[in-house]
């Protein structure tokens, strides 16, 4: 069990890190013209996020599980239309890239995670 917890801490903290990392790049994004090349790095991330997140056990948190589900949802949706606009426009690396329609992001959600680690550390 110890060992579970150590292993699903360590991934909470890699899934921290990325999402750290998106936060980051989309205000690159926002703040630089909002330019395609900024959507390639979030795009790679956000793919490392969804494996990431599918990984991890967030069953026994009923506030957390739902989070996670929202993200899940609201990051396959951003890909779906990334990929579908990406193909549609074939944007070069300055160009403008701006796209709508998918489910907000969960902002609860990095909280969540953190107090999960909180409690992670409780059990050891």
């Amino acid at each position: 069990m110890i060992l579970n917890n150590k292993l699903k801490k360590i991934k909470i903290q890699k899934l921290l890190s990325y999402l750290d990392q998106v936060r980051k790049i989309h205000e690159k994004y926002m703040s630089n013209g909002k330019i395609f090349i900024h959507t390639i790095e979030l795009r790679k991330i956000n793919d490392k996020i969804l494996v990431l997140i599918k990984e991890i056990n967030l069953q026994d948190n009923e506030e957390l599980k739902s989070s996670s589900l929202d993200l899940i949802e609201h990051l396959d949706e951003w890909i779906s239309i990334w990929d579908k606009e990406k193909n549609r426009r074939t944007p070069s690396n300055d160009d403008e890239f701006i796209f709508n329609g998918y489910k907000k992001y969960p902002k609860n959600f990095e909280n969540l995670l953190i107090q999960q680690s909180i409690k992670l550390d409780e059990v050891e």
